[in-house]
């Protein structure tokens, strides 16, 4: 499953990759790109395995707020 999100809180380069790295290690998901500079978040994964709520929770657990 293909989605993408509105994150607030990412400010640089470092913040992309604290979200590509926390997001990378859960099991299912399959590919993430992130953009500091529009706020999105790109991502792939299988819902089988992984959840889209689980996915924003660990983005809240690194400081960055999902716009619904």
């Amino acid at each position: 499953m293909k989605c993408e999100l509105e994150v607030t809180g990412m400010r640089c380069g470092g913040c992309e990759l604290l979200v590509k790295e926390a997001l990378g290690e859960l099991d299912g998901v399959e590919s993430v790109e992130a953009s500091h500079a529009s706020g999105r978040v790109s991502l792939e994964f299988d819902p089988s395995k992984m959840s889209l709520e689980k996915i924003k929770a660990v983005l809240g657990e690194q400081g960055f707020s999902v716009i619904e």
